[in-house]
């Protein structure tokens, strides 16, 4: 049952509970003090009506109306509270009305056999009768009692109300999380309350920061992934049509014309024979063409022959293209078991790094290296050319290999070599519990 009550209710039933356990206690001990009371009153007017009945004895022996003076002895006696004098033969006075309930009596005194006093005029029984006593302290009791419940009832009443008002923040912090549960991350929590609550409205707060900031770099991730799907599928459509388009237009025409000098009444073997290889040089092309787009999308060798083979094609083929530009290649660290898409995104770093050395260094030699350091993979692609302009922030080639790079938890950046050139550097991990990539200093950067 207290799991389905709100903060505030467990407070308040707690508080109420104690409460009534503090006057419980309160009453029990006033109850405890009226029993030793009541009982040390009946004490003490018992022995004093006892004393005055022994006192008054020797008068009566000699007294000359022993009747009269008895029958003043027994209004003298009467006369003192929390006692019942009876004479022998006379008839018990009746019993006041008692103003305390019966259970709160008998609580309170337990009744104690009369003391018999023997007089010349019969014997005389004294017994305790606090009832007045009883009641006068009952009615202190219900006075306090109400006293207290009433001064209870106040603090219950302004504690009641601290704690409400202290755990407003608290609605407030929920309502919060819920528009923060529903994607509202511009949501902002009042720094509120006592200062518990202030710190974590103030985490609060950051928290839909933070996530306001990644919604908004989720949002321009994808708005980049698709420019650059974009402008691959661009470049991808222009080079089938500037390069594909013209060998098979060369390829069917080949075949027409192979097609003519067959039908000829005199078919001219030479001459077909050199149609047949020039469409097979123009197929040739054709398929060296088709390669290089599909490297571009997958590049095969990655999957046949590892990273390291691979990378070392890829620098090949840049060395046939640009044989005026030395390239340096330390791929030990490429060499060995690497997962498929840790390898060939160091391969995209490596080919980026590659082509936009050989675009715009103006570099003379070109250096490309792979190590590992533990879990770690790190690909550099260094140049001696011109370096990074001031105002250089990289295209979308670069942007969205960094992204791919962070997507992994790596990190990648590209500055200006102290030696002179451009430097290029992508740390990966090799394994997925490896390295915080929130962690500059275990990426080394």
């Amino acid at each position: 049952m207290l799991r389905t009550l709100s903060l505030r209710a467990r407070l308040s039933l707690l508080l109420g509970g104690v409460i009534v356990a503090g006057l419980a206690f309160g009453v029990g001990l006033l109850v405890l003090h009226a029993g030793s009371r009541v009982n040390a009153e009946a004490e003490g007017a018992t022995r004093l009506a006892r004393d005055l009945v022994l006192a008054t004895l020797p008068g009566l022996q000699s007294s000359p109306d022993p009747q009269r003076d008895f029958a003043e002895l027994l209004a003298d006696a009467r006369r003192l509270r929390h006692v019942r004098i009876t004479a022998e033969g006379e008839a018990p006075p009746p019993n006041a009305r008692n103003r305390a309930p019966d259970w709160f009596s008998a609580l309170v005194f337990r009744p104690t056999d009369p003391l018999h006093v023997s007089t010349p005029r019969g014997v005389v029984s004294i017994a305790a009768n606090p009832a007045d006593e009883i009641a006068e302290i009952w009615e202190e009791i219900v006075w306090l009692a109400i006293g207290a419940a009433a001064v209870a009832s106040l603090a219950f009443a302004l504690v009641s109300y601290a704690v409400s008002r202290t755990l407003r923040p608290v609605g407030l912090i929920s309502a919060a999380l819920q528009r923060l549960e529903t994607g509202d991350y511009a949501v902002r929590a009042p720094a509120d309350g006592s200062p518990e609550f202030v710190v974590i409205a103030a985490r609060l707060n950051s928290l839909a920061a933070t996530l306001q900031r990644l919604d908004d770099e989720n949002r321009r991730l994808v708005r980049r992934m698709l420019t650059l799907q974009d402008e691959e599928r661009r470049d991808i459509a222009r080079d089938l049509h500037d390069e594909i388009g013209p060998f098979l237009f060369a390829v069917r025409a080949g075949v027409g014309a192979l097609a003519r000098k067959a039908a000829a009444p005199v078919p001219d073997p030479q001459a077909m024979a050199a149609d047949c290889a020039r469409i097979d040089g123009q197929i040739a092309a054709l398929q060296q063409v088709n390669r290089r787009i599909l490297g571009r999308l997958r590049p095969a060798a990655l999957s046949e022959m590892g990273l390291a083979d691979a990378l070392d094609a890829l620098a090949r083929g840049w060395r046939e293209t640009r044989s005026d530009v030395v390239i340096d290649l330390a791929l030990a660290g490429a060499r060995g078991e690497i997962d498929e898409t840790t390898a060939l995104t160091a391969y995209r770093v490596a080919q980026e790094g590659l082509t936009n050395a050989f675009r715009h260094s103006g570099a003379g030699r070109i250096a490309l290296s792979v190590t590992r350091d533990g879990d770690l993979l790190t690909v550099e692609v260094r140049d001696d050319g011109a370096g990074l302009a001031p105002s250089s922030r990289g295209g979308l080639g670069l942007r969205g290999m960094n992204e791919r790079v962070e997507a992994l938890g790596g990190a990648l950046k590209i500055e200006n070599d102290p030696r002179g050139g451009a430097r290029l550097i992508a740390r990966l991990r090799l394994s997925a519990r490896a390295i915080d990539a929130k962690d500059p200093a275990a990426m080394g950067a």
